[in-house]
């Protein structure tokens, strides 16, 4: 299994812009996508910051995504106004 993330960073405001967008838009979204097996969103209000976690069967399946992740993140960033400050892909080694 392979993830991939997405950190953000934005005020009190564009995190719960981005709270709202993930649940109504991007998890069902992101759900559709082949090879997803997975998908959580964790947000640290006191910090300014949030995260996407992706989960996918394989690191084909991530790769054949990345593009539709590229997108997804543009079309976050112009609906919240939160900031996207780094993304990550790691392989799963346990569960």
């Amino acid at each position: 299994m392979f993830a991939r993330t997405s950190t953000w960073s934005g005020s009190p405001e564009a995190l719960q812009k981005w709270d709202d967008h993930a649940v109504s838009t991007v998890r069902s979204f992101v759900e559709g996508l082949p090879g997803n097996a997975g998908v959580m969103f964790f947000v640290d209000r006191e910090g300014g910051t949030a995260l996407t976690l992706t989960l996918w069967t394989t690191e084909s399946s991530a790769e054949a995504t990345d593009q539709f992740a590229e997108q997804s993140r543009a079309s976050t960033v112009a609906a919240t106004g939160i900031e996207l400050v780094g993304t990550g892909r790691y392989e799963v080694v346990a569960q």
